[in-house]
């Protein structure tokens, strides 16, 4: 009920639709010319102290021009501007996941690279659907972004291709890709180093948590993990491989699929770190002991993996690093329309021992 002090006639709107209301009248927006009058200058002057160039202008009417721009909150249109640069100073960035850690702190880096150098990032997020990509490439199109860093959840490259086709610059991370500019770490060796660490420790049966789907990061890393294994003279159990999902919740799942082994391995090698540190909490909530009853191993080295307990042994990704070479690879191919190819840069992985892993019981 309302308070009687209270009348009902003073809770309505102050821009109401009743008769009498008035809506307030949006203010005009500031234009260089606006700016050139109140400097005493032409209007091409304007636009040369802003673009700092092409052409010089004395320290006088700079000083006019600047005072000008800031009495009047002149903000010059991007629009006009990239119709005369035929550039938007914008770059998309298409990522899988922005959940995981590990695309955030590449995507961290990127940023910061592409405001030192006056650009904008426009961030896609395709949830590892190539619809999705497809999607976002006709956005990015329409966008008339300058350049694309793209990383492929797919061998279906058109999202990728189509892009090209419009003459937009691309750099590709995480896949290989022929005739465009790639940035990968090396999966292989990882996959190698994780299940090698493993063999030193003691163990032989030793299972991997793989990527459902064409991922082909994922099958440079199990590649690496069979390699490894045939090093040793260890016949590989088809049971041992067990195909996931995304997440912490999916490594719980998979851990599961080992637990129903008749024979379950003695060690793990998980595609990620979510991945890792959800088939330990499954493995835990089985009444497992990390390391003791089985060791687990992850990859990426995301912040979580030093803080999660036990502490979680991985392999660490360059992501950073991976990072900043896209941006400075994809500003450099912008600097020259000529066709540049710089192929492809693999950048070294690395083990890094923490406590989920040890020798077995």
């Amino acid at each position: 009920m309302l308070p009687q002090s209270i009348p009902i006639k003073e809770m309505s709107a102050p821009h109401s639709n009743r008769p009498g209301a008035v809506a307030p009248v949006p203010k005009a927006r500031v234009t260089r010319n606006d700016v050139a009058r109140l400097a005493r200058v032409v209007p091409s002057t304007v636009s040369y102290v802003v673009n700092n160039g092409p052409r010089p202008v004395s320290i006088e009417a700079r000083e006019r021009v600047l005072k000008a721009i800031a009495k009047l909150g002149y903000h010059p249109s991007d629009v006009a501007r990239s119709l005369r640069t035929q550039r938007t100073q914008t770059i998309g960035l298409v990522i899988p996941d922005i959940t995981n850690p590990y695309y955030g702190e590449m995507t961290q880096a990127i940023e910061e690279v592409s405001f030192q150098h006056g650009y904008t990032v426009i961030l896609a997020h395709s949830s590892h659907l190539p619809e999705r990509e497809l999607r976002y490439s006709h956005v990015l199109r329409s966008k008339q972004v300058d350049g694309v860093i793209f990383l492929p959840v797919t061998s279906d490259l058109e999202p990728v291709n189509s892009l090209e086709r419009a003459g937009i610059r691309l750099v590709i991370l995480e896949r290989e890709v022929p005739g465009y500019a790639c940035i990968v770490s090396d999966e292989h060796d990882g996959g190698y180093l994780a299940t090698r660490h493993l063999l030193d420790l003691g163990h032989r049966r030793i299972g991997c948590i793989v990527l459902a789907g064409d991922s082909t990061s994922s099958a440079a890393r199990v590649d690496g993990y069979r390699a490894a294994l045939g090093d040793a003279g260890i016949r590989l159990d088809p049971e041992w491989v067990v195909e996931s999902n995304y997440g912490y919740t999916a490594g719980e799942v998979a851990a599961r699929r080992f637990l129903g082994l008749a024979k379950r391995p003695s060690a793990v090698v998980a595609h990620n770190d979510l991945i890792a540190i959800g088939a330990m909490k499954g493995f835990a909530e089985a009444g497992l002991k990390i390391p003791g009853d089985v060791s687990v191993i992850g990859f990426d080295d995301i912040a979580a993996a030093s803080y999660v307990q036990p502490r979680l042994t991985t392999i660490a990704c360059p992501k950073r690093q991976m990072g900043q070479a896209a941006i400075e690879m994809l500003l450099s191919l912008l600097k020259s329309r000529e066709a540049l190819f710089p192929g492809t840069m693999r950048l070294p992985v690395e083990l890094v021992v923490r406590e989920s892993t040890g020798p077995p019981v």
